[in-house]
C-alpha cells in the first residue's frame, strides 16, 4: 500500500506550484501544499487542480510519514477547493482509454489543442506537427467516476 500512497503523493504534488513560484509570490505560498479536507486530498497551482478521494477525517497540509503513510497537519485555513472547479454543466463528456490518451498525447508538441466530436465522441489532439484520434469507451455508468465534493454550505 506504500508504492500506492506515495503514487498518488507525487501525482498530487505535480499540481502544486514549483518551488520558485513558491518564494516569489506570496499568493502562491498558500498553493504549495497537497490539503486534506477530511474527504479528499487535492493539490492546486491555480491552473490546475488534482484530487484523490481519500478520506483522512483531518484537515489541513498532508505529507507522508516516515512510513509512507498520510500524515496530517493541521492548518488555520484551507484554500477553497470549490472556487476552482468548474459549476455549469459540461459541454461533453467522452469516456476513453488513460493509456490510450497518454500514447497520444506523448507525440504531441508542448502544446495541445483538444477537440472533441459530438456523434462519434471520440478526441481529437493537434500540435504544430503532430496529431492523434482516441476512439471513446462505451458501457461505462456515472457511478463508475468520482469528483471532488463540494461542502454544502
Amino acid at each position: 500500500m506504500r508504492e500506492v500512497i506515495q503514487k498518488w503523493y507525487e501525482w498530487l504534488k505535480q499540481a502544486c506550484p514549483e518551488p520558485a513560484e513558491v518564494a516569489t509570490s506570496p499568493e502562491k505560498k498558500e498553493l504549495a501544499y497537497v490539503y486534506s479536507d477530511g474527504r479528499q486530498l487535492w493539490a492546486t497551482d491555480g491552473y490546475s487542480l488534482h484530487a484523490r478521494q481519500v478520506a483522512t477525517e483531518k484537515q489541513g497540509h498532508v505529507t507522508l510519514d516516515e512510513d509512507g503513510l498520510f500524515q496530517v497537519s493541521a492548518n488555520g485555513r484551507l484554500p477553497d477547493l470549490a472556487a476552482s472547479l468548474p459549476q455549469s454543466q459540461p459541454a461533453a463528456t467522452v469516456v476513453i482509454e488513460r493509456d490510450k490518451l497518454l500514447q497520444a498525447l506523448a507525440g504531441q508538441d508542448r502544446h495541445v489543442r483538444l477537440t472533441f466530436f459530438a456523434d462519434d465522441q471520440a478526441i481529437e489532439l493537434s500540435s504544430a506537427g503532430a496529431y492523434a484520434l482516441v476512439m471513446p469507451l462505451v458501457g461505462l455508468e456515472e457511478e463508475d467516476f468520482w469528483r471532488p465534493e463540494i461542502p454544502n454550505d
